[in-house]
């Protein structure tokens, strides 16, 4: 497990935002520009718990516009201080060599701790909460393997682009099965053992709709925060500086409600 990285004293608030999902010609991009922008003046720490692109494959050769200029605009917070932390998502493959050290802080499959206004927080994807998603685990232990990265850099560029867009297309026929439904029982099996691991709050994406669940575990009485995809719902999790929670529209100023 990742645990927050010291960074810069925190003079703004903590964000998470989840499931972005721009494609190449997206009508989203600039809303989102500016959304980021706007987050400069209020935001210290920033999260994006994955699936930021339809895919997105950490070779800066098969970069597309719309990844570069939101790459651009991640490096120019981090030029003001903002700490940008990412867990990957289903979308995301290896992004860490491509991103660190520019446009993001840190990369991680694994999910990242984050301590910050008196709470104690663990941040996944949450794309393994479901067990019964058996086709998906299939082929993330393939498509993470290291013999899996080797043969594919040896593809040509423009068959790795074709491939990389069968993949995403099939990737999306199987989320779309496996999210008709939002899998309760199975997310909040998944969370506790985060929460037992002495975590107050866990918080999740992947599943695209908005949730606040309370969880006992022990004797502490736990969180689930579910984030929404932000392409449709323009909501955002804000942790502030004196530990309160909450769901906001990330209005273009990205000013808090």
């Amino acid at each position: 497990m990742k645990d927050s990285s010291p960074g810069i004293e925190a003079s703004g608030d903590l964000v998470f935002v989840g499931d972005v999902h721009l494609d190449g010609t997206d009508a989203h991009l600039e809303a989102f520009l500016d959304f980021l922008e706007g987050l400069r003046e209020t935001t210290s720490r920033l999260v994006f718990l994955g699936d930021l692109f339809n895919l997105w494959i950490g070779r800066r050769e098969l970069e597309q516009p719309h990844q570069r200029a939101v790459a651009e605009q991640l490096e120019s917070l981090r030029g003001g201080g903002m700490v940008v932390r990412y867990v990957e998502g289903n979308r995301d493959y290896r992004i860490g060599p491509a991103y660190v050290g520019s446009a993001l802080d840190e990369a991680t499959l694994d999910g990242i701790s984050e301590e910050f206004g008196g709470r104690r927080l663990w941040a996944i994807h949450g794309d393994l909460a479901n067990p019964t998603d058996r086709y998906y685990r299939r082929w993330r232990a393939v498509s993470r393997s290291a013999p899996f990265w080797v043969l594919f850099n040896l593809i040509p560029r423009k068959r790795r682009m074709r491939l990389a867009d069968s993949i995403e297309s099939k990737m999306r026929k199987s989320n779309r099965e496996f999210k008709a439904g939002f899998p309760e029982p199975e997310v909040r099996t998944y969370a506790a053992r985060f929460l037992q691991q002495g975590y107050d709050t866990v918080v999740l994406g992947h599943f695209h709709v908005e949730k606040d669940l309370r969880a006992q575990v022990r004797e502490t009485t736990g969180r689930i925060l579910v984030l929404p995809e932000w392409r449709e719902s323009r909501r955002h999790l804000r942790v502030d500086r004196g530990g309160n929670v909450e769901f906001v529209d990330s209005t273009p100023s990205g000013s808090r409600d």
